[in-house]
């Protein structure tokens, strides 16, 4: 019998659904090394999932979202101890937005080879899909309570493989190689810095989380728009009005202590 590519996905979705959400339950001290095998496997079975012929680049950008949204996930389990319900409800909406993601990367790879009608929508869910999981990692990422610098190297690694997944989204197969990695180092590096910025901030993680979210999407669509040759000074405008309301926003929301 056949397998479907939508099939092999379905079954990749529950799987890692269910070893993700069995991470309470392996001890004490466990949890982080278990939780770096589900990634590993997470990576292999989204490559399973969607097999086709790969290029070097599509090796990383194809499969970001998923590694990181099941980091997400995982991080969510080890440091909040949540109701059976609770857990259910998370495993159902990590599936759905495994499935979703894993649909729109293989409708990606797909146009590397020739051009289909639902590029456009896989672009729109990427792009969504990169802000939402900018938000989940980089909160969650931020609660662990780590060194400063190491958040920040840590925030400088996932947001370069996020801006190149993303930026390789734009253009696919007409993706200047050079171009992409030059602008995922120096936007991953500016997101760092920012991290680093904030990380000195009395921020709560969901505001954190916020904060880097905004700086990936104004950094990310001032980029897109800068590639497809089409930025103009309205269009930057616009993004810094957003990036500078959510400045503000935090400014008065955050206890200073004074």
């Amino acid at each position: 019998m056949v397998i479907t590519k939508r099939q092999k996905i379905f079954v990749s979705s529950l799987l890692l659904s269910a070893t993700t959400s069995s991470l309470p339950f392996v001890g004490e001290g466990n949890e982080l090394p278990f939780l770096a095998v589900v990634l590993i496997a997470s990576y292999f079975l989204s490559v399973w999932s969607i097999y086709g012929q790969f290029s070097i680049f599509e090796l990383v950008s194809l499969f970001v979202l998923p590694v990181t949204l099941t980091a997400s996930f995982g991080l969510f389990l080890t440091q909040f101890e949540v109701g059976t319900l609770t857990r259910i409800i998370l495993a159902i909406g990590y599936v759905v937005a495994i499935y979703t993601i894993l649909l729109s990367e293989n409708i990606f790879n797909v146009s590397v080879e020739r051009n289909i009608p639902l590029i456009r929508a896989a672009r729109t869910v990427g792009y969504l899909a990169t802000l939402f999981v900018s938000f989940a990692f980089f909160t969650l990422l931020f609660g662990l309570d780590l060194n400063n610098l190491i958040f920040s190297v840590a925030s400088t690694v996932v947001a370069v493989l996020l801006f190149a997944q993303g930026i390789w989204q734009i253009e696919l197969k007409y993706t200047d190689p050079k171009r992409l990695i030059y602008y995922s180092l120096i936007l991953g590096l500016i997101t760092g810095e920012i991290a680093a910025a904030l990380s000195f901030w009395p921020l709560e993680p969901p505001k954190l989380g916020i904060a880097m979210t905004t700086a990936v999407y104004v950094l990310l669509g001032v980029s897109g728009h800068h590639i497809r040759e089409d930025l103009s000074k309205r269009t930057v405008t616009e993004y810094l009005l957003v990036a500078g309301g959510v400045i503000l926003l935090l400014i008065l929301t955050t206890s200073w202590g004074i």
